[in-house]
């Protein structure tokens, strides 16, 4: 075990302290790593803001399958109190491959 004086304690081989309430920053960079392993949000256009553990997501995603799965993988994150979902899911104009009716 680590150090309880210096502020580390069991989980100094994380190389950061842990307090029982990830900071800011420690909350943003967990959820864009979740972000970037998830199959539904790893190819999308998502900003992540973080202030006070509440997380601001915002930009453009394809599906709203992207959109809730961003939503959960915030929510899923340690140490998060909040989640503003600002994504907008694109609008992909109607085409003629589309299905027909008869």
């Amino acid at each position: 075990m680590g150090k309880l004086s210096s502020g580390f304690d069991e989980y100094s081989w994380l190389a950061a302290s842990w307090t029982g309430q990830p900071s800011d920053h420690e909350i943003r960079a967990l959820l864009v790593d979740r972000l970037r392993e998830d199959p539904f949000t790893r190819k999308e256009d998502i900003r992540v803001e973080v202030l006070d553990a509440v997380v601001t997501l915002s930009g453009e995603v394809s599906s709203a399958i992207a959109r809730r799965a961003a939503d959960d993988d915030a929510w899923a994150t340690p140490g998060v109190a909040d989640v503003n979902n600002h994504l907008r899911t694109r609008l992909r104009p109607a085409g003629h491959d589309g299905p027909r009716a008869a």
